[in-house]
């Protein structure tokens, strides 16, 4: 495996393209920390993008701080070989991590640019292209005279002109949305919420403030269903429904912003599972105080939605068709909605009807997991 990158400039509009802002972020920046996600330990960057937006992306970002060595003139990177990066076109993570794991000499490129390739190359060849890239030079008339023939990757976009930044932060901001997504999600939730993140990101608001606030209004809607009447658990539901909002708005201010974080992803995770299991809890403590049963069904009902939250973060959903994507479509946030809605229903209709409904919410969410961990099992099998 490679471990280290350098990050090039191919012709001299380069430069000054690294520097813009795509989406948020400047495409050098983008640039380097695709290079360290892909598996570079170190990623050398001429000294020219130090004191530009790109140097102080770079400043606030932990990580790439900790990777990038900046290159002066008359400075090489260290013998071996290399992974070359283009700073205008945006390479998806995947392609580069495929180079760094094989042997030195694949490249890959964006269709409109081909002389800017992303490729490995061996000790020999990263020494002789060591002063270009110390110096902040052209490379990529080198790496012509080398006859570097790039595969052409579909999902690479060079982002070199306003019309190439306008196409490479449309396809960034579509890609906001997972393949877990429900329908909900989709048609609705994402529409909001990515009003949120524009919003959130003006303002500098981070993922996890963003993640803290929808915890927040998580609870609310627990209160709203503690001891609910129709008109509270109403209120409940609508104040579940911003929570949602904003617990996809986190999400992908972290992505356009390259803030993800496993402490942002552990964040994310407890809070939903804190704010389902309460809110069956809190289902439970109504049917007790309206019939005079359905407290401890809560309760079992409860833990069975944390067992499912363990086994879902322990065999994450993949979206798939068949059994499997039947169950996850069970527990999926669609799924929770279904249960707000008639427990609201029952509520304002039929109280007496609630302890069934906490008989369903019981057998359901503990079959959630046992399905789940069964299916899991079966499919590695």
């Amino acid at each position: 495996m490679i471990g280290r990158a350098a990050v090039y400039f191919s012709n001299a509009d380069d430069v000054t393209a690294a520097q813009v802002t795509v989406a948020h972020r400047p495409l050098g920046f983008r640039a380097i920390l695709a290079a360290v996600r892909a598996g570079a330990r170190t990623v050398y960057v001429p000294l020219a993008l130090r004191d530009t937006a790109v140097g102080a992306a770079v400043g606030a970002s932990p990580r790439a701080r900790d990777a990038v060595v900046w290159l002066k003139d008359g400075d090489l990177p260290e013998a071996g070989p290399l992974l070359l990066v283009p700073a205008a076109v945006l390479i998806p993570v995947e392609a580069l991590r495929s180079l760094v794991d094989a042997a030195p000499g694949g490249a890959v490129a964006a269709a409109a640019a081909v002389d800017a390739p992303a490729l490995t190359v061996a000790a020999d060849v990263a020494e002789r292209l060591g002063g270009d890239l110390a110096a902040g030079g052209l490379v990529g008339p080198e790496l012509g005279r080398l006859g570097v023939r790039p595969t052409i990757d579909a999902n690479a976009l060079a982002a070199r002109d306003a019309v190439g930044r306008a196409e490479a932060d449309r396809r960034l901001r579509a890609a906001l949305g997972s393949a877990i997504d429900s329908r909900l999600d989709v048609h609705v939730h994402r529409r909001f919420s990515r009003y949120v993140t524009r919003a959130a990101i003006a303002a500098g608001v981070t993922p996890n403030a963003i993640t803290l606030t929808s915890f927040a209004l998580g609870l609310a809607s627990v209160w709203c269903f503690w001891r609910a009447s129709a008109v509270s658990a109403l209120a409940g539901l609508l104040i579940y429904y911003v929570a949602v909002v904003l617990d996809h708005a986190d999400g992908e201010v972290a992505r356009l912003t390259l803030t993800e974080s496993r402490m942002g992803e552990w964040l994310d995770a407890v809070a939903d599972t804190v704010v389902h299991t309460l809110s069956v809890v809190a289902m439970g403590v109504t049917c007790q105080a309206l019939t005079g049963t359905g407290g401890q069904l809560g309760l079992i009902g409860a833990a069975g939605i944390m067992a499912s939250a363990f086994v879902a973060k322990w065999w994450p959903p993949r979206g798939t068709g068949g059994m499997s994507g039947a169950v996850e479509d069970f527990g999926s946030r669609d799924g929770f909605y279904a249960l707000l809605l008639i427990f609201l229903g029952l509520r304002a209709f039929a109280p007496w009807a609630l302890p069934i409904l906490m008989i369903v919410v019981m057998l359901g969410s503990h079959a959630y997991w046992v399905v789940r961990s069964a299916v899991a099992l079966l499919g590695r099998g």
